[in-house]
């Protein structure tokens, strides 16, 4: 009897270890699943596989995370070269979940880029379960950003490092958030030097993004050319006021016109500026040396003249894609 009495004794003691280990094999795996579930379901990994997509340039997996359809505009920005162009510059970034209230929660994105701090805040929506235990989350955005580059003085832009055309100056790109778009162009007689806009959130594209137009030192040459060979036309005149220039000289004596020699010693200094729409010249000066013989009508003497001169001018400019005409004004 006591051998019998030992035996259930030992049956039992076996049961309760293999329910204990039951237990902790259950405990194990809800553990495990809930792990899985947060590092691998959750929503700060769903933000994170989005942004994965901008950083390999995948723009349409991108807007399948969004639940999103690209809207009317230029979508450069949304594959490629520009779009990992555009996720690089974000540099080093961080993904924390930042609220949750049931089936709602809130993941930042926070990024440096030149030196200031940044972030994207993402709202996500539980949507269901995968294989009963792991959650769905779905992105929530309205809509996808769309940024207005205003560019003047271009028919193309260079966007992200791809060139792109502008029509009527301007051209819409719809953005994948968070992004850092850099413009600019390059013309023969105009440029307009790098310009970054970063895109947070939707509220960023409200304002365009303007390229600044300004003159190529091309186009002051050419200008300035232009120029000299109208001062220099003005000075083989063999006369006291040349025609159509800002030259004059005054005086009550006789001037034998063989005697006349005007000489630029100092051409304009070009500065074109922005005016109205437009461009135009800000006022120019040359310096000019005139020597004569004048002739006293009354006595009939003869004297040398050498003096130096600094008149004022204006020009009007006018400008195409290929053609550069410049209209000095001269006030008779």
């Amino acid at each position: 009897m006591e051998k019998s009495s030992r035996t259930g004794s030992d049956l039992v003691r076996v049961a309760a270890i293999w329910v204990m280990a039951l237990m902790v094999v259950l405990v194990a795996g809800a553990m495990a699943i809930a792990v899985t579930n947060a590092r691998v379901f959750g929503p700060t990994p769903t933000v994170d596989d989005y942004v994965q997509t901008l950083v390999a340039g995948d723009g349409a997996t991108a807007l399948g995370h969004l639940g999103l359809e690209a809207p009317d505009g230029n979508g450069l920005m949304l594959s490629g070269g520009p779009l990992r162009a555009s996720a690089a510059a974000l540099g080093d970034y961080t993904i924390e979940e930042t609220s949750r209230e049931d089936d709602r929660a809130t993941v930042r994105v926070s990024y440096n880029v030149g030196g200031r701090q940044h972030h994207t805040d993402f709202r996500l929506m539980r949507t269901g379960r995968d294989w009963l235990f792991f959650d769905q989350w779905q992105i929530e955005m309205g809509k996808l950003p769309v940024l207005t580059v205003h560019s003047a003085n271009t028919t193309d832009i260079l966007v992200n490092g791809v060139e792109s055309p502008v029509a009527a100056g301007e051209q819409k790109f719809p953005v994948l958030p968070p992004a850092v778009v850099t413009a600019s162009f390059e013309e023969e007689y105009f440029r307009a030097g790098e310009t970054t806009r970063i895109v947070d959130d939707s509220d960023d594209t409200d304002e365009p993004l303007r390229l600044v137009s300004e003159p190529t030192e091309t186009l002051t040459e050419e200008v300035a050319g232009k120029l000299r060979e109208y001062l220099d036309g003005c000075a083989e005149q063999q006369v006291l006021m040349p025609t159509g220039c800002p030259l004059a000289y005054d005086t009550g004596a006789r001037v034998d016109p063989a005697t006349i020699d005007w000489e630029i010693t100092e051409y304009p200094d070009v500065e074109i500026t922005a005016f109205d729409g437009g461009w135009v010249l800000r006022p120019l000066e040359v310096e000019v040396n005139l020597e004569l013989v004048e002739q006293d009508l009354a006595t009939g003497v003869t004297t040398e003249v050498d003096v130096d001169e600094t008149y004022t001018f204006t020009a009007n400019l006018d400008l195409s894609s290929s053609k550069v005409s410049v209209t000095p004004v001269v006030v008779e």
